[in-house]
């Protein structure tokens, strides 16, 4: 049977350290498309945060966002799929994370938002400065983030909780957190690869959102190829019919692929795209 749909993360997978897509990797994705084959973005970005190098992408015609919450059309930017956190349910966990010395940035409707005074923040997360100027230029800043949501209404496609400073403190800083989430049993947390958790509800995953989007286009699972190197991966390369993880996917990731490739800077999808294709 035929590899119908290719899905991809972006940070750590298409991506190379520079957030640049390289030219093999490129040009084997597009002639993919060209033969008939959907190539699938699958982000934990909202819909805002999505690279011009993806928008650049020819054949693209769906993209997977918010982790699985969010499935939107490329040309339209019409949500044809969303899976969210019910606002009343999510508040109570907004309150509880708010006086932690950590960014938690709300996605609603394809949208970044984070609390003002949690912007200065951003200079101390561990993390590239092509991630940071990401993080700065995909958030609006609201001075009441709480009261923000309330007033919109809207429900929650995704939380980023990012940890900031020194690794003591990061570490300590998580425990908190996730001593709060096993209050939360009806969300799911995964990481996103750097110093992250990354909240949705719990039956919202780049996993579920592959098979999702597969039935709406009459895609089976045995006809999707998938690529990470995350936790927030791990669901997508479980649930798709060849999972594949980059050789430098964490190695949890690694175990649960079918196929580990060569690395984001060595080109790693096109090189794979070379064997399954």
């Amino acid at each position: 049977m035929g590899i119908k749909m290719i899905a991809f993360d972006l940070d750590g997978t298409v991506f190379d350290d520079q957030k640049k897509i390289l030219p093999k990797t490129k040009a084997a994705l597009e002639k993919a498309a060209a033969d008939g084959i959907e190539i699938v973005p699958a982000t934990g970005r909202p819909l805002c945060g999505v690279s011009e190098q993806i928008w650049q992408l020819r054949g693209v015609r769906y993209l997977l966002t918010s982790n699985g919450a969010g499935i939107y059309r490329a040309d339209t930017e019409e949500c044809i799929y969303e899976n969210n956190m019910k606002l009343e349910e999510f508040l109570p966990l907004l309150a509880r994370l708010e006086p932690l010395e950590v960014m938690g940035d709300v996605f609603v409707r394809g949208k970044g938002f984070m609390s003002r005074k949690k912007r200065r923040l951003i200079d101390r997360l561990d993390t590239t400065g092509e991630m940071k100027d990401y993080i700065r230029n995909s958030r609006t800043c609201v001075d009441n983030l709480t009261e923000f949501l309330r007033q919109d209404g809207a429900d929650i496609q995704k939380i980023t909780i990012n940890f900031v400073g020194r690794a003591g403190e990061v570490s300590d800083n998580r425990k908190k957190v996730q001593e709060i989430l096993r209050d939360f049993p009806e969300f799911t947390a995964v990481s996103g690869g750097m110093n992250n958790i990354e909240v949705t509800d719990k039956s919202a995953t780049k996993g579920s959102g592959i098979l999702k989007l597969g039935e709406l286009l009459g895609i089976r699972r045995e006809e999707i190829l998938a690529f990470g190197d995350s936790g927030n991966d791990a669901t997508m390369l479980q649930m798709a019919g060849i999972g594949v993880a980059m050789e430098n996917a964490e190695p949890p990731v690694k175990a649960i692929a079918d196929f580990v490739t060569r690395s984001n800077t060595e080109e790693g999808i096109a090189y794979a795209l070379g064997k399954f294709l």
